[in-house]
């Protein structure tokens, strides 16, 4: 509820409670009516006002506003609110925050030009890059993209306004070069690969069949190629199966989004005893075969620290759209900060080569002028202005 929402509110209950006494004098009700209503006219007013007039914050925060991106809100502003309450504990009040909200998707432009400006952005998960780039270089604004993982961010460093653009978590394509690694390291040198038909999963099959055949490794099938396949085509289904057990490679390579159709026409299929089901994802249930996955959340020297405050705080284990959100908040609290009286939102303070500290440290030193690296959730953070941070990604088997 806003403050004008409040005030209405208010003045609604006085002016009930103005109308139980009435009763003693109709002149005097009628008065005290006439006053109940003027007052509600002035507050409508002055709430019109308010909602027309841009509200000033150091840090704008986008979201999207429906679609299946939506509910990743929550768990950004969770994990931003940790670093928040971190920062207030030692001893630096935290940077304004407003959250807007618009279509997944969405050019961004209108919606900022349109408010008051905020020192910092923080981009909604899977923006486009182009308009923030145009933003960005338009605005001389730092822009950060807690959730930015897909094919986009391979061509972020070719695009205007790239050098105020952060990612903040690693790129999916190093979940492709781990996957190829392990199977190398397992004397595993011929896959059959399968993808479902979204662009992202092609941009990883690319990435993969790539880094694999660098370790001398080869794709085999009906093509010597991947097969993207329709994932509820049962007919395409069961001529996998058929060619799986034709050609007995020692690994499936599974390229999809965890829980996908694909990936559940998979589980639910029969494969020889002797092949391995790899997958760019974790392995998630056990299957009458062996499996091995790629675990995408990539942590930092700051997770453990975080894990814990965060589950204290919100009462379940954080994933990486918390760690993404913490983050997000180590940056902002950090940009805060005035060093030689002026605070560093252009975040030139930032050192991916510096030693990562905890956050207390960090704010001390950046308020002493150095350069700093906090001590990030998500990644080791050697991250900056148009380059994602590298990963130490974890096997999982099954």
């Amino acid at each position: 509820m806003t403050t004008a929402e409040q005030t209405i509110v208010t003045a609604g209950r006085t002016a009930a409670h103005s109308g139980i006494h009435a009763s003693v004098g109709t002149s005097r009700w009628r008065q005290r009516l006439l006053t109940g209503v003027s007052l509600a006219t002035v507050l409508l007013s002055s709430q019109t006002l308010a909602a027309s007039t841009p509200l000033r914050s150091d840090v704008r925060m986008l979201l999207p506003s429906e679609g299946l991106l939506a509910g990743l809100g929550d768990g950004l502003r969770r994990g931003y609110d940790v670093a928040m309450r971190e920062s207030r504990s030692c001893g630096v009040v935290p940077p304004s925050l407003h959250i807007g909200w618009l279509p997944p998707g969405a050019d961004p432009r209108g919606l900022v030009l349109a408010s008051q400006r905020s020192a910092l952005l923080v981009a909604p998960p899977a923006a486009p890059l182009e308009a923030y780039g145009l933003l960005a270089d338009q605005q001389r604004l730092s822009v950060l993209l807690p959730l930015q993982r897909g094919q986009s961010l391979d061509g972020l460093p070719l695009l205007k306004g790239s050098d105020r653009l952060w990612p903040l978590i690693p790129g999916r394509s190093l979940e492709a070069d781990r996957l190829a690694e392990a199977l190398l390291a397992d004397k595993i040198k011929r896959v059959m690969v399968v993808r479902d038909r979204s662009a992202e999963s092609r941009a990883l099959t690319e990435r993969f069949a790539a880094s694999f055949a660098v370790g001398n490794g080869q794709v085999i099938g009906p093509t010597a190629a991947p097969l993207a396949m329709q994932s509820t085509d049962q007919a395409a289904i069961t001529q996998l199966e058929n060619d799986v057990d034709w050609y007995r490679p020692p690994a499936l390579v599974v390229i999809t989004q965890p829980g996908s159709e694909l990936a559940q026409a998979v589980k639910a299929a029969n494969w020889p005893a002797t092949v391995l089901i790899a997958w760019t994802a974790p392995v998630s249930q056990p299957l009458a075969v062996e499996q091995i996955g790629v675990n995408p959340l990539s942590r930092g020297p700051g997770w453990t620290r975080f894990a814990q405050r965060f589950q204290q705080r919100w009462g379940y284990a954080p994933g990486v759209v918390e760690s993404a959100g913490y983050d997000t908040g180590l940056m902002s609290a950090l940009a805060s900060v005035q060093a030689a009286g002026r605070t560093g939102w252009d975040l030139q303070w930032f050192s991916a080569n510096a030693k990562p500290q905890p956050l207390c440290t960090a704010l001390k030193l950046r308020a002493q002028g150095a350069k700093v690296r906090p001590e990030a959730a998500s990644s080791p953070f050697d991250l900056g202005p148009g380059v994602p941070p590298s990963a130490r990604l974890q096997l999982s088997r099954g």
